[in-house]
């Protein structure tokens, strides 16, 4: 097979690219050498991800200084009013929040990329073909970085994408820190007590869906019946919070909940037409609600679980029970041609960050959800 040789407009559009992502970093010695970004650059990655992954502008997303502190507590509901009486004085403030002494940890992820040199040849013909190529790594990572809250599992020395397609050893997720974290607010897996300490890590322990259910069986007619006990189970503070949305995966659901939406044909990175992929891109909130409160479908959710817990609106208003931590200044950057690669553009990145529910009393789940009868 002959070697592909990249054109000449191909490698103008590339050394384009170099000097606008130095540029915009600040890496005086080019892109070639590693470099860190700067916190203005930092927040414009962030930026860029959350405008075009919308599911990331209904979290927290949030810089620390440290690789292991404190959770912040963002969103919680506490009682601070008081009154001080002379004889008690000085007043004393109260945190708008809740740490409770939980820890979170960050830890090193790669979010690596090649181009081949014949993608690049197709896209250097656009004149904003930096701005595409900055589109393109940052729905990847921003997905990635999803994925990975969902599924994540252990936070693996070295990972295997064979063995864990959706990043279940890149980092531990939100639904892994509920199970460690608040086993009696998981449904559909065994608890394992080992040193004191109790963890909803068991084998799968199915909840069924028919309308032959018995509900001493831990079983529901319904999926509502599913969520009004689920919220049920929350402390009554967390109950009562009217920020609470209904996270479904796709399997669970139908047309009375998610009408079927007509999804427009989408440019791709590639210059090319295809259909939208607004369903792994966007939240998709139903018309409909689910044990009385709003109903969603989230990006690489995974299948047969329903999650119940705070999430910010669109506009950015309201609070999101979770969030993603990266560490302040430990984004690393490389880019350089591999020919060894067989790509003309490859892009290292990493950071430090990590998974966190703010406040475990207002998330509740269930798992290994099954439609019919116990058998």
């Amino acid at each position: 097979m002959a070697k592909y040789v990249l054109s000449d407009r191909g490698r103008r559009a590339l050394d384009g690219l170099y000097t606008a992502i130095a540029q915009i970093n600040g890496a005086s010695r080019g892109v070639h050498s590693s470099f860190a970004l700067d916190p203005t650059a930092e927040q414009r990655l962030e930026d860029l991800q959350r405008e075009q992954v919308a599911f990331l502008q209904r979290i927290n997303v949030l810089g620390v200084r440290d690789l292991i502190g404190q959770v912040i507590g963002l969103g919680t509901e506490d009682m601070i009013a008081s009154r001080t009486a002379e004889e008690d004085l000085p007043r004393k403030p109260k945190y708008v929040g809740q740490t409770e002494g939980r820890e979170y940890r960050l830890y090193d992820t790669e979010f690596d990329t090649k181009l081949p040199w014949q993608i690049i040849d197709a896209w250097s013909k656009f004149d904003d073909f930096a701005q595409r190529y900055s589109r393109h790594v940052a729905i990847s990572v921003a997905l990635s970085r999803i994925a990975v809250g969902w599924h994540g599992l252990t936070a693996a020395a070295s990972t295997d994408a064979a063995t864990n397609p959706n990043g279940e050893d890149v980092n531990i997720g939100w639904l892994q820190k509920l199970r460690l974290e608040k086993a009696d607010h998981v449904m559909g897996r065994a608890t394992i007590t080992a040193g004191g300490v109790t963890t909803a890590t068991g084998a799968a322990a199915p909840i069924y869906i028919g309308m032959n259910a018995d509900h001493a069986d831990g079983d529901y007619k319904n999926i509502d019946a599913l969520a009004y006990d689920l919220i049920a189970g929350m402390p009554s503070w967390a109950r009562s919070s009217t920020e609470h949305v209904v996270l479904v995966s796709q399997d669970l659901v139908d047309e009375k909940y998610f009408p079927m939406i007509n999804r427009p044909l989408a440019d791709t990175i590639d210059g090319g037409r295809s259909i939208s992929d607004v369903v792994t891109r966007d939240i998709i909130m139903s018309t409909q609600q689910i044990g009385g409160r709003p109903a969603a479908i989230v990006p690489k959710f995974p299948e047969k679980t329903m999650v119940i817990t705070p999430l910010a609106q669109p506009n950015g208003s309201g609070s999101s029970n979770l969030s993603m931590y990266y560490q302040e200044g430990s984004r690393r950057r490389y880019i350089k041609d591999e020919p060894e690669n067989k790509a003309s553009l490859v892009d290292y990145n990493s950071v430090n960050e990590g998974y966190v529910i703010e406040d475990t009393d207002f998330m509740v789940m269930a798992e290994n959800i099954t439609f019919g009868d116990r058998p």
